[in-house]
């Protein structure tokens, strides 16, 4: 009886993937199921996967293992992204997607050490242009600037501007948190809007310095205008592209806020038992430019950005993505390819991009881009700003979004701990990923 059960299930979903399979077969994007005739509602599935082959200048201090070392070569499963997503009427959207980051050589189990997470879950009514109502596990509320949540298959770097999704002190898998919102249009003017219910830290670092509260968390508030001069981009996800590859014209000016009260704590100079409350306080502004040169394919991509950050006294986060190594915490950057990318003070980034035109060859379909992108971080506990640096190139196998392979470079600031005052620059590092991406 327990058999006969398991091949009827079995013949169910065997009957229910074919028919999917078939019924997508018929349409012109193999993968988007139409549920009406007219196409407005319907279900979509993708997947981006993307590997890194790197060698990295460690930070001094680093280990793999117990042995101090001063560089490494691994292999690294960047990110892995299974979704479904669509209109299920002409009102209601959905959107999941698995997935998970960084698997590498750390996690000593292998594989089955990282399993697939939940990125993003959520549900979403339309009540018009002007106003769709969210909630769920998402990114609409990630952080003030355009890649606080950023479209990963499409992105100009080797990676995304890590930064901006770090800005958010509560956030989880860097930029998801648990929110409802709300977005929409008026004419060229988009607007996103977000109450997050923020994860509670779980690691207690109170000192002088600003440091995040362990305390239950208040609520977040976040949100981000968009002016549009030229084309207007999609707000059916949270994730922004990088680069349209020339095949649109996008001139966009945002404005962002996020803020959480006593989300921070320090204790006092003077009575080190009095513990004092900071705001999280966010502001952004940014521009990105995308459009074609001329009528042969090339393209240009531009974009810069403004963070002003306050999260209390001389607060800073290093950013290694993803941390090949451990440390014994001696250094300001942390251990692997770490550097001090957030904190209060000021936060400047720009990336440009340029578009090959087409080869003269009818049958090559491949296309060339390459980009140069820089971060400089002005905080109030560093000597002097940190600064990193990135070129690189992309190669697009067919020419669009999609598979492509990415050579980067990355140099990198590294400070030591001050015994008194600011922390000052000792040194810089380098990394070198060469990154394959298979999605669609």
């Amino acid at each position: 009886m327990k058999f006969q059960k398991i091949k009827i299930i079995s013949l169910v979903i065997c009957s229910i993937f074919c028919g999917i399979t078939s019924f997508a077969q018929e349409a012109k994007n193999p993968f988007k199921v139409n549920l009406s005739e007219d196409g407005k509602t319907y279900i979509k599935f993708g997947m981006n996967l993307q590997i890194w082959g790197r060698y990295t200048d460690l930070n001094p201090g680093s280990k793999i293992g117990e042995n101090v070392v001063d560089n490494t070569y691994d292999l690294v499963i960047r990110r892995l992204r299974l979704q479904a997503m669509g209109m299920l009427t002409d009102k209601v959207y959905f959107h999941l997607q698995l997935g998970q980051n960084n698997i590498n050589f750390q996690q000593n189990s292998g594989p089955s050490n990282a399993p697939l997470s939940i990125f993003d879950a959520i549900g979403e009514y339309h009540f018009s242009d002007k106003l769709h109502i969210g909630g769920g596990l998402t990114a609409w509320g990630a952080g003030t600037t355009r890649y606080s949540a950023q479209s990963s298959s499409s992105q100009l770097t080797v990676d995304a501007p890590i930064y901006q999704q770090n800005i958010n002190t509560s956030a989880t898998f860097g930029n998801r948190n648990l929110s409802i919102y709300a977005k929409g249009f008026f004419d060229k003017l988009s607007y996103q809007v977000a109450i997050t219910n923020p994860y509670r830290t779980a690691t207690n670092n109170l000192t002088l310095n600003s440091t995040v509260s362990t305390e239950t968390p208040r609520a977040q508030y976040s949100g981000i205008l968009t002016y549009a001069f030229l084309e207007k981009e999609s707000n059916t996800e949270p994730y922004s592209k990088g680069t349209y590859l020339g095949t649109k014209r996008i001139f966009n000016l945002g404005l962002g806020y996020l803020t959480q009260a006593k989300a921070m704590w320090h204790q006092d100079e003077t009575n080190p038992t009095i513990i004092k409350h900071d705001d999280e306080n966010i502001l952004g502004l940014d521009l990105f430019y995308d459009s074609p040169l001329s009528l042969k394919g090339d393209a240009i991509t531009l974009y810069a950005a403004y963070n002003n950050c306050n999260y209390g006294k001389n607060y800073i986060r290093s950013i290694a993505t993803p941390n090949p190594a451990i440390t014994d915490g001696s250094l300001m950057n942390g251990s692997g390819n770490g550097f001090i990318g957030v904190g209060t003070g000021n936060i400047y980034y720009a990336q440009a991009g340029y578009l090959f035109a087409k080869s003269k060859d009818a049958t090559t379909k491949g296309k060339t881009q390459v980009y140069a992108a820089g971060q400089i971080a002005d905080l109030e506990a560093l000597d002097n700003p940190m600064t990193m640096y990135e070129l690189g190139a992309n190669y697009y196998f067919t020419g669009t979004l999609g598979p492509k392979v990415t050579l980067g470079y990355q140099n990198r600031a590294i400070f030591d701990k001050a015994i008194t005052g600011k922390n000052p620059q000792s040194d810089r590092k380098s990394m070198v990923v060469l990154q394959m991406q298979v999605s669609f």
